[in-house]
């Protein structure tokens, strides 16, 4: 590891955000915050956290809101002894509202992900692009599969090609996002997340990692099974 990435290690902070109330995994999570929700023997966020450990990045703010206290307790006997703070945002609050009110506690450097997403992110190497792209905001992005066979068809409907689930060509965003605290002059003027991102974007300021290893997110049931079948590959 170069010095440039334990120097920025050193200055980093990592947000998760937990806040959300998960509407599309109930009746589950009226019980549990979905953070907590277990794959196999694991909560979601503990194969986050691991992650990061993993790269040797301790300081980790955990962004709470929806059932708060549960995610307290869990850390509280989970990762006792270890730097993490878990710090409650509000139940209503928007991406950016709780990265303003976390201002205080961030150090120059921040990761930015989110608390039902797994990703086998190589921090190493997301630090390297960013390393070269300091003023930028960046932003990591996985390229799209079809779950279904695509079809080539021509004018007299005769099939021309077939492609079994393919990779479309199209990225789309898995959070990890990695920013210097100085945007926060920015962030500031915003109150929505995604119009933040239009403004990046209209100023040329975002530029995407693109991350080509394992990706689960766990958004509805469905989903949910379907982790536990890929988590094997992720561990």
């Amino acid at each position: 590891m170069s010095l440039d990435i334990s120097k920025i290690k050193n200055n980093l902070s990592v947000v998760i955000l937990c806040g959300g109330e998960g509407q599309r995994l109930r009746p589950l999570t009226k019980i549990i915050p979905k953070p907590l929700i277990k794959i196999k023997n694991k909560a979601i966020i503990e194969y986050i956290i691991n992650h990061f450990h993993k790269h040797k990045i301790n300081n980790i703010i955990v962004a709470t809101g929806y059932k708060d206290k549960l995610i307290k307790k869990f850390f509280k006997k989970k990762y006792k002894n270890k730097k993490i703070k878990v710090i409650n945002t509000g139940l209503k609050t928007g991406i950016l509202g709780r990265i303003k009110k976390l201002e205080k506690y961030l150090k120059q450097n921040v990761v930015l992900c989110y608390g039902d997403t797994l990703v086998d992110i190589n921090v190493n190497k997301l630090i390297n692009f960013y390393l070269k792209n300091q003023t930028k905001f960046l932003i990591s992005s996985y390229e799209l599969q079809s779950s279904f066979g695509i079809l080539n068809i021509n004018k007299k409907n005769f099939v021309t090609n077939f492609r079994e689930k393919p990779r479309l060509g199209v990225w789309f965003n898995v959070g990890y996002f990695l920013f210097s605290k100085n945007y926060f002059k920015v962030i500031k003027k915003f109150e929505k997340f995604e119009n933040f991102l239009f403004y990046l974007v209209k100023k040329k300021l975002l530029k995407a990692f693109k991350h080509k290893g394992k990706h689960i997110t766990v958004n509805t049931v469905y989903e949910l099974e379907e982790a536990k079948t890929q988590i094997k590959k992720f561990i």
